[in-house]
């Protein structure tokens, strides 16, 4: 990831300083006499521009003391004398700069003044200029600040980004290393010994900041939670396609309406298979996306790439300065995406749920499981059937007290979707489309096809008992208003025992509404019967029995309707 990250960095122009936002920006105004000497003139508000990022000139330290390696920083509101001590003592810190002093608490209060009344949301920066030029404008403070930053790779060693001998640090532009925790680094507290976990040369420290800071404002998201797509390609060709289309949809904010098409093609001529080319004008005009997002989806995309390019994504947490990789997947390959999508395209087509794409899955799994799912989906790294059928169980069960008025079939049917994503994308199952069933029988085949579930009969024959049930449910919802069979379910959290025992209870409740000698019950329950008794016990738990048991209380959501052929009769459905 960090070799891709360099050579990304190479693509743009060499900057000393880092991206920053803000809302107004507060300028001290000095004034430089003949021998250098900074007075005080003014102190001025003006609005934040992007465009003057390199006049500013901010730049991060490592340390909060100062901040900053340039006379430039966010202002503290409640503190305005702490900024103004830090600006001070980083300008101090600099050689070759034009110093300056002023009455802190007097400025401060100047400060404050201009500032008092305001919305406590807007955000500022404080900065100097001397004689009207920003530090950003004059060649010494650019200078200095590059020095200063320099200063600190002080060991000589071998790069481990660029593998050259050079000066090296111990950094890298991500809050990610530890050295404070004994055992964790090479040299317990030994900062001298420190910086062989990670040494690094300023020139590629240098292009894996301005590489970071560039695809950071064309972040993309997955189901709402943010992700860094890095791209590596061994042409550099490539490499600079990628950059000015990830540009060309920054600038338009990855909205369709604002792209122009032919623009959009011409990017991306080289870099599609040939195969695909066609594809690339229909999707669009009808956008495909598998993320969750209402804007276009990059994956969408980069399915279509060849195989010469990969990505690699990163997830981060930020919290107050410090960062944590939440997940990172490496060589992804643009097939791998496209097979994600072919799956979405036959899930879609079983008609359990209308859109399928990854907002389903945070549904079900949150946080740390989400992560989970994704580096499993994405890599086709297997996942524990329990832990997968638990956790949707787990969402499913917190709705149950509502069924006894409606069943939450859609629930259901996008808990089915997401168990089928997963366990085809990670086990490489087989997709035999069937078509909608139109009968009974037609129904027995369908669930058979159903990858994973037809695999085994006992699945299959819980399906169908859930199926059955939940057309028990319905007829005492249709006479009683309420469904008191739904107790018999234990929360469903039946173990084998229990839905054995449950049998023979249900055709006892069938018989007692009078619809257990219609055809279609008979047909159905015979089935089920002859599955399970012949079934061994299953080394499941009991999520997923319970898993596999209310999957088919939903698709009767579905395909209800084929239970109530009541035309039929028994001769017909003996012969």
């Amino acid at each position: 990831m960090l070799r891709a990250l360099k050579e990304w960095g190479e693509l743009f122009e060499r900057s000393i300083y880092d991206k920053v936002k803000a809302d107004k920006v507060i300028v001290l105004e000095f004034e430089l006499d003949n021998v250098g000497r900074a007075t005080l003139k003014d102190i001025s508000l003006e609005e934040f521009s992007e465009d003057k990022l390199s006049k500013y000139l901010y730049r991060r330290a490592k340390s909060s003391n100062p901040p900053t390696y340039s006379p430039t920083l966010r202002l503290n509101t409640e503190d305005i004398s702490k900024s103004l001590n830090n600006l001070i003592k980083v300008n101090r810190k600099l050689r070759g700069v034009p110093q300056i002093s002023i009455d802190v608490e007097t400025v401060a209060e100047r400060i404050r003044g201009m500032i008092e009344g305001t919305e406590k949301s807007i955000s500022y920066l404080l900065t100097v200029r001397f004689n009207g030029k920003y530090i950003g404008e004059m060649p010494e403070y650019i200078k200095a600040v590059g020095d200063l930053i320099k200063g600190s790779y002080e060991k000589n060693g071998i790069c481990s980004i660029c593998g050259e001998e050079k000066r090296v640090a111990e950094d890298l532009p991500f809050n990610f290393l530890t050295y404070d925790k004994p055992g964790y680094i090479v040299g317990g507290f030994r900062e001298d010994v420190a910086y062989k976990n990670s040494p690094i040369c300023f020139d590629c420290y240098e292009k894996i900041r301005i590489a970071r800071q560039n695809l950071e404002s064309a972040t993309f998201k997955l189901a709402g939670t943010e992700y860094m797509l890095i791209p590596e390609t061994l042409k550099k060709e490539n490499l600079q396609k990628l950059k000015e289309l990830f540009e060309y949809l920054r600038e338009n904010n990855l909205n369709l309406d604002n792209l122009d098409k032919v623009h959009l093609y011409d990017l991306l001529e080289g870099l599609v298979r040939e195969e695909d080319e066609d594809m690339l004008f229909s999707i669009l005009d009808n956008p495909q996306e598998i993320s969750g997002q209402e804007e276009l989806d990059i994956l969408s995309i980069f399915r279509m790439f060849k195989d010469v390019i990969l990505a690699h994504f990163l997830f981060i947490r930020r919290d107050q300065g410090r960062e944590a990789i939440e997940l990172y997947i490496s060589d992804v390959f643009p097939s791998r995406i496209y097979y994600l999508f072919k799956v979405k395209e036959f899930i879609e087509k079983l008609g359990i749920v209308g859109n399928f794409d990854y907002r389903l899955v945070n549904e079900f799994f949150k946080e740390k499981g989400f992560y989970q799912m994704v580096e499993a989906t994405f890599w086709g790294k297997r996942v524990e059937n329990a832990f997968l059928c638990d956790g949707l169980m787990n969402v499913i069960r917190e709705s149950l007290k509502e069924w006894d008025k409606r069943t939450d079939y859609e629930l259901i049917g996008e808990a089915l979707a997401v168990y089928l994503f997963v366990r085809i994308t990670t086990e490489g199952l087989n997709m035999q489309q069937s078509q909608n069933p139109q009968s009974l029988e037609e129904f027995f085949v369908w669930v058979k096809n159903l990858p994973s579930i037809g695999l085994e009969d006992w699945k299959y024959g819980l399906v169908l008992m859930g199926f059955l049930t939940e057309y028990l449910l319905e007829e005492q919802r249709k006479e009683r208003k309420s469904k008191p069979f739904l107790k018999k379910l234990k929360s469903l959290k039946m173990d084998w025992e229990d839905i054995i025992k449950l049998l023979p209870e249900l055709k006892q409740k069938l018989e007692e509404y009078e619809v257990f000698d219609y055809p279609s019950v008979r047909m159905l329950f015979g089935e089920i019967s002859q599955t399970l008794l012949q079934s061994t016990k299953p080394k499941a738990s009991v999520g997923e029995l319970n898993f596999y048991f209310v999957s088919g209380m939903g698709l009767y959501g579905i395909y209800g309707g084929l239970m109530f052929n009541r035309k039929q009769t028994n001769e017909e459905v003996e012969e």
